[in-house]
């Protein structure tokens, strides 16, 4: 009987995987696009290509409009792995749009992507889930 309940526990848990797999952002070819707030701002994160940049930034307040920020950041982190990557700094593109055009995730897996805004009130943090696919 002990054996049965592992085995669908086990069944459980690829299934489980499967699933988180197939609707993790990032899994696929398209442009992954996030959405997060902080109590300042509303943020915009769209991945072009998994795991090797561009990353598009767009920051607004919470009325909707364009913020310009002194600074955005995006460090990335790979938490199950222990991996930490040097902050990459962007580009301002125009009103409230940053981009990091070199952001390159070296390996497949789990990621979370924090963007550091550097404004006015001072600094707001918004992290991202994002897959690479390897």
């Amino acid at each position: 009987m002990k054996r049965r309940g592992t085995w669908a526990a086990g069944c459980a848990a690829v299934l489980a995987g499967a699933v988180l797999w197939l609707l993790w952002p990032g899994g696929g070819s398209e442009p992954t696009v996030l959405r997060s707030g902080t109590e300042h701002y509303r943020v915009r994160l769209t991945v072009e290509r998994s795991g090797t940049g561009p990353v598009t930034i767009d920051v607004a307040d919470l009325r909707g409009r364009p913020v310009t920020l002194r600074s955005v950041t995006v460090e990335p982190v790979m938490t199950n792995m222990g991996h930490a990557l040097e902050p990459v700094t962007t580009v301002a593109q125009g009103p409230g749009r940053y981009r990091a055009e070199r952001l390159a995730l070296p390996m497949g897996g789990a990621w979370a992507l924090t963007v550091l805004m550097h404004g006015p009130e001072g600094t707001d943090r918004a992290t991202f889930p994002v897959l690479v696919a390897g």
